[in-house]
């Protein structure tokens, strides 16, 4: 039965997986921001001319 004090390496590549399924979120999330502030000034320029 495996318990939480786990083998140094397991820890280690826990918490980097960890990390980058974090920064990975983080990531999509300004990727997704920056293109709804492309696509909303888009339709602002075609709005007014």
């Amino acid at each position: 039965m495996m318990g939480f004090p786990h083998c140094s390496i397991c820890v280690v590549l826990a918490l980097v997986s960890v990390f980058m399924g974090v920064t990975r979120s983080y990531m999509f999330y300004i990727l997704v921001r920056e293109f709804m502030r492309a696509e909303s000034s888009f339709k602002f320029k075609f709005s007014f001319y």
